[in-house]
């Protein structure tokens, strides 16, 4: 298998590699907390961002968000592989997590899939399993298969980011849940949704299952999906290059937004440092289309270094962590890897790894079939045939171009509903967008 090897010099540091630097630690943590701070309120769409950038990164204010209802408490539960190998480092990610909301007595059950790096107790998927719970189903959230913890407990070839085979797992997955789920309360039917990433791997789940027929899904819903996936995390990377930031380098930039964000954080009146405050302080930071596509950037980065090393360390393949430096344990120094991994583009990743280790399966494989092969084209005929597939989005979706707008209104025509504004998944949570959702699973 003919990986190339990325190594570099390991320094010191004792840091762990998911919280690996001040810089991406606070980042992170501020793209955690305001990218899923969404919200709504009345029947007319009013959604307040006509700025896509804006929209992504502000989501919705705080106080228009969409109240479901009375507040349920999933249950988080786990699956342990059998047999299964995991790295001693990664001991504590050994079962693979997922979460209910089941009700009492026979109901429809929906599966919710996160999007790209996502876990299943995300914000996003916290809010969308009370709005489907509060909508009379039972809830299953499952974190995508790109999160590290999937990765290591779940993956079957440990190499996430080439849609059939992370299916593959999916659907695996969903059937030990089914058999769990059956054992506990009566099942009517089955739908399945998921956002963004995990919008498409609903897409294909569905597309699986005509097939297969083990669920027999009466709606897959499918909230801002990539057409492509190959094109819209190039567009992503391409934030963190000179197209975006010029002269400027990514960590400059990074530097700025935190300089910026502690001088407000400094001057503030604070009472409580919730949501509202973070909102506020990101909305009231003087932030420009750059700083704006910079954090979009970075928040999809880390989810994507985070991948990477799960996968290099579960495949021990040489290319982040050379085999002199096995075996890794929890006191060695990880912050390099991180580093390191942060450099690497989704598209370097798939022509230095994913693409040499897919050919190492499949010496047919090559870049056009894996690109064609994780995107929705692959599936247009199923996607135009099944009116049990439906999509919602907007059509000033950052992760889409034209051609990609083009694709969707012609594959789903009306079954299609896309708003002006709103951005990748900015008013998930806007209440006119989270009633026509709805209304879309229950046709």
């Amino acid at each position: 298998m003919a990986i190339a090897s990325r190594h570099f010099e390991v320094t010191i540091n004792p840091a762990r590699f998911m919280t690996s630097s001040a810089t991406v630690l606070f980042v992170g943590a501020l793209l955690a907390a305001v990218l899923c701070v969404a919200a709504e309120g009345a029947a007319d769409y009013r959604y307040p961002y006509t700025d896509p950038y804006q929209a992504t990164v502000y989501g919705t204010p705080p106080d228009q968000i969409h109240r479901p209802g009375p507040a349920v408490s999933p249950k988080l539960r786990a699956i342990r592989i059998e047999g299964r190998k995991v790295p001693d480092i990664f001991s504590y990610s050994a079962d693979m997590f997922y979460s209910t909301a089941l009700q009492k007595g026979e109901a429809p059950l929906i599966f919710i899939i996160a999007g790209t790096g996502a876990e299943h107790n995300a914000i996003k998927m916290e809010f969308l399993t009370q709005v489907f719970y509060g909508a009379g189903f039972h809830v299953v959230a499952l974190s995508s298969p790109t999160h590290m913890n999937f990765v290591i407990s779940a993956s079957r070839h440990g190499a996430p980011g080439y849609v059939p085979h992370d299916v593959d797992d999916l659907y695996r997955v969903m059937l030990w849940i089914k058999e769990v789920v059956e054992a506990e309360q009566p099942v009517s039917e089955y739908y399945i949704t998921g956002y963004s990433l995990g919008a498409m791997h609903a897409a294909f789940l569905a597309h699986r299952d005509s097939e297969k027929g083990d669920f027999g899904f009466r709606r897959a819903l499918m909230i801002n999906p990539p057409v492509s996936l190959y094109h819209s995390v190039k567009r992503l990377d391409s934030w963190l290059t000179a197209e975006n930031l010029g002269e400027v380098t990514v960590r400059e930039q990074i530097a700025s937004l935190i300089a910026r964000f502690s001088d407000y954080y400094r001057d503030a009146d604070i009472t409580d440092l919730d949501d509202n405050f973070l909102y506020e302080m990101v909305t009231r930071v003087n932030m420009d289309d750059v700083d704006l596509r910079t954090l979009i950037g970075v928040d999809f980065r880390l989810s994507a270094s985070s991948m990477i090393f799960a996968t290099d360390v579960c495949l021990r393949a040489g290319y982040l962590v050379p085999p002199a430096d096995y075996p890794l344990t929890k006191s060695k120094p990880l912050m390099p890897y991180a580093e390191a991994a942060f450099d690497i583009s989704f598209e370097n990743y798939m022509d230095e790894f994913l693409l040499p280790y897919l050919q190492h399966l499949d010496p047919s494989m090559d870049r056009y079939t894996l690109m064609r092969q994780s995107s929705l084209y692959d599936i247009r005929s199923y996607l135009m045939e099944s009116d049990k597939v439906v999509l919602i989005g907007n059509t000033d979706d950052v992760i889409l171009n034209d051609n990609d707008l083009a694709f969707i209104k012609s594959v789903f025509g009306e079954r299609a509903r896309l708003y002006p504004t709103g951005g990748h998944c900015g008013n998930m949570m806007y209440g006119p967008f989270v009633e026509a959702m709805l209304a879309m699973v229950k046709l």
